[in-house]
């Protein structure tokens, strides 16, 4: 099957939209109306757009943010090369150095056309780092890898974080909601210090090619919770699997942030909410292809989580599909799978 997708029918074409704001200072009605959204949207296409995110996320930061990246990735390889970490999935990563695909199992024929840096939730000293002082706690805010060119790159990046986590704590609170668990059950514990990745992605022109046929990131499933994607306003690259194995075009209206699950969430909840398989696309046989940068913030709880079944009556508790794993373990599962398809391709 080519990467052209299908004609998107009407109720296809556009994502359920989360006000975010409104569950943040909405009575008790309103923000069960919400929550019952968010269930619908993750038991159905398993993505959804927030909008009025920005009392926790400004648009100056996401903006600030934004240009610091597409900065950084305009200046020289040599410059890029500072932050890089050898053998580590961390700091920068050169232009053909991942096969996202490769995590399904199914590595592609070909390296993603994309180069990205990294920001993972850890801390050379062993220390923790807590989502509710997300700015002061930024386990990497003074890592010598983070990128010092341009100028203002670190203070966008940890601003951005911090909102991002902001973020992540109020979808953490409206699922508490959505799957009628106790409050807080996942706030005050598993993502109190959780882990996180923040991976900001460039895909230049001279790193795609306008063939249908290729892809410039492979068709795959995040491992995670919840990520938070900020793409180019209008971007149809995204792409996602529909129940039939059609492909449909994902835009990114304005205002707006585009949200997905990851294996963890569905694993989580039991299969309640689905883990959508996406995939960035090349644009159609010749049409040129354009810049696309790209800020994926993917959340998880903490690494040594015990995650099975929530005790939750609509995700069956009583009838689990999986059996306990602890959310490191789950994450190396994938890795491991992707290293396996990577040695046999």
């Amino acid at each position: 099957m080519g990467n052209s997708p299908s004609a998107p029918s009407p109720e296809e074409s556009v994502l359920p939209v989360i006000d975010i704001g409104a569950f943040a200072s909405g009575d008790a009605n309103q923000r069960r109306v919400i929550a019952d959204r968010l269930d619908h949207a993750f038991c159905t296409v398993g993505f959804c757009y927030v909008s009025n995110y920005e009392d926790v996320l400004p648009a100056e930061d996401l903006a600030s943010m934004r240009a610091e990246a597409s900065d950084f990735f305009a200046t020289d390889a040599a410059t890029k090369q500072k932050s890089v970490i050898d053998g580590a999935n961390t700091g920068y990563l050169a232009l053909g150095s991942e096969n996202v695909a490769a995590s399904t199992g199914k590595a592609s024929k070909r390296a993603d056309p994309v180069e990205s840096l990294r920001f993972p939730a850890y801390q050379e000293d062993g220390g923790v780092w807590r989502a509710a002082n997300a700015a002061e706690d930024c386990p990497w805010r003074a890592a010598t890898w983070v990128p010092a060119t341009p100028p203002g790159f670190r203070q966008a990046a940890v601003r951005y974080w911090a909102g991002a986590t902001k973020l992540m704590l109020l979808l953490m609170e409206m699922t508490e909601l959505a799957l009628e668990l106790p409050p807080a059950f996942f706030t005050a514990n598993s993502y109190a210090q959780p882990g996180t990745l923040l991976r900001v992605a460039s895909y230049p022109v001279e790193g795609a090619q306008a063939d249908e046929d290729t892809l410039r990131y492979g068709a795959h499933t995040d491992y995670d919770g919840f990520t938070i994607l900020n793409r180019n306003d209008e971007d149809i690259a995204l792409q996602i699997q529909t129940a039939n194995g059609s492909w449909i075009a994902v835009p990114s209206p304005p205002g707006t942030l585009t949200i997905n699950i990851g294996d963890l969430l569905a694993r989580w909840t039991n299969n309640r909410w689905r883990a959508t398989v996406h995939r960035v696309a090349n644009p159609p046989a010749g049409t040129a292809a354009a810049p696309r940068l790209s800020m994926a913030y993917f959340t998880g709880p903490h690494p040594k989580t015990l995650v099975e079944c929530v005790p939750s009556a609509k995700c069956q508790p009583d009838n689990p599909k999986y059996a306990p794993i602890t959310a490191i373990d789950h994450v190396m599962q994938k890795i491991q799978m992707s290293q396996k398809a990577l040695s046999a391709a």
